[in-house]
């Protein structure tokens, strides 16, 4: 093994001798978080580690496939709790073991696969009349008209969580996001950025609990108010969890429903595919590889560390690029081309480790089913220009997919 002292410093992104058509990476730089596909490429192949940022506390990215599973594999080196930053008590993803296994257990049952496929009729059901409304009006905003109000409502019905304010609950979330970047790097909130938006949907999920402890049902936030009142779990820890379950739950899902909608529009033939009986499971695995909603992961250094050759001082922040990770020719030749008949399915869409993603088999049948009602009900999709196709960006480049698009929709 390569001594501490013998491994090469990463080199700062502006630094590298970028081609004339790629400015210098930058993660906070909203036309690369549109469409940083072409930069992922350039890493992988001149600079699989680099640094970006602010030169003070910079950031470490990751792009190939190998280092970062690794990174998320070594949860040793590699650690989900920021130095010296205060993380929200039942942030799970924040959090290491011990915490992170008793948080973990707590809700997991909630999310296995024979949990969810009891779900399967209800979410059908869901998916249907959403969908119907939408087909019925002929298309609109996939996103605001459909795709976020269908996952808020499947979500907050798993958990237990009145859906009325759904449209509220959706901008909590989105501006929470924002502020959880800043406080976990420990570093000075831009200009608009401060904890309004996380202590209104907090203090909403916990009015939720305060609720349930009376007369706790069967969903998870009866089970929650169930672990608060014995002394299992501490109030701020049920709040916190419950408020992450959701906004996590709904957030991402929606991105991978606009992502498959927007690559319909521009790809109608695959509207047969998935008519057949194993189209709608393929092509949304190949769709979690091809466009995932969630791009990086970040990992914390709490000691000297290496990674691919590199060395990493204590106190970095790592970004490991789940998305680039996904493109790696090493692992998916020719790996621009959507082909769901792949033979190698171990994408990075979901994560690696011990943070694999718990709700991984809640998205799959939601998105499943979202796509047998479209292939099912449409004969075409086509875009409608009088609803800009508008790329998520600002905030901390955790996730990228569509902030809006409009479609218009013809039925079978």
């Amino acid at each position: 093994m390569e001594t501490l002292a013998s491994l090469r410093d990463a080199p700062f992104s502006g630094d590298l001798d970028w081609p004339a058509d790629l400015a210098p990476f930058e993660p906070f730089d909203r036309d690369i978080q549109a469409n940083p596909i072409g930069h992922y490429h350039w890493l992988r192949a001149h600079a699989p580690i680099i640094c970006a940022g602010d030169p003070v506390a910079p950031l470490y990215i990751v792009s190939r496939f190998a280092e970062v599973t690794e990174g998320l594999r070594d949860a040793d080196q590699f650690q989900s709790q920021p130095p010296n930053a205060n993380v929200p008590a039942g942030f799970l993803l924040n959090n290491d073991p011990p915490d992170h296994t008793r948080l973990r257990k707590a809700a997991s049952s909630a999310f296995s696969p024979r949990a969810v496929s009891s779900l399967e009729p209800h979410i059908a059901a869901l998916v249907n009349m959403r969908w119907q409304d939408f087909l019925a009006k002929g298309g609109g905003d996939a996103m605001g008209d459909f795709a976020s109000p269908l996952t808020i409502a499947v979500i907050s019905s798993v958990l237990g969580v009145p859906v009325e304010h759904s449209e509220q609950m959706r901008e909590w979330t989105t501006q929470m996001i924002d502020y959880l970047g800043v406080l976990l790097r420990g570093v000075p909130a831009p200009a608009g950025v401060d904890d309004r938006h996380y202590r209104a949907l907090t203090d909403y999920m916990s009015k939720v609990l305060d609720g349930a402890l009376d007369a706790p049902g069967e969903d998870v936030v009866g089970n929650f108010a169930r672990l608060r009142a014995n002394g299992s779990l501490t109030p701020d820890e049920t709040t916190g969890f419950i408020t992450l379950l959701f906004s996590a739950g709904h957030e991402t899902t929606t991105l991978l429903t606009g992502n498959c909608i927007d690559f319909l529009c521009d790809h109608p033939e695959w509207l047969d595919f998935l008519r057949t009986p194993e189209g709608p499971n393929l092509f949304l695995n190949e769709m979690l590889r091809y466009r995932p909603p969630v791009h990086r992961l970040t990992r914390f250094v709490h000691r000297d560390a290496q990674l691919g050759g590199y060395r990493i001082p204590a106190g970095s922040s790592v970004r490991l690029l789940i998305a680039s990770a996904n493109r790696d020719e090493s692992m998916f030749p020719d790996p621009d081309r959507f082909d769901p008949a792949r033979s190698n399915t171990a994408h990075a869409g979901f994560g690696y480790g011990m943070h694999m993603c718990m709700g991984s088999w809640l998205a799959r049948l939601e998105v499943r089913t979202i796509l047998e009602n479209i292939s099912a009900t449409v004969a075409r999709l086509e875009r409608d220009p009088a609803i800009p196709r508008q790329p998520l960006t600002g905030g901390a480049f955790a996730t990228v997919g569509l902030a809006a698009f409009g479609i218009r929709v013809t039925p079978r």
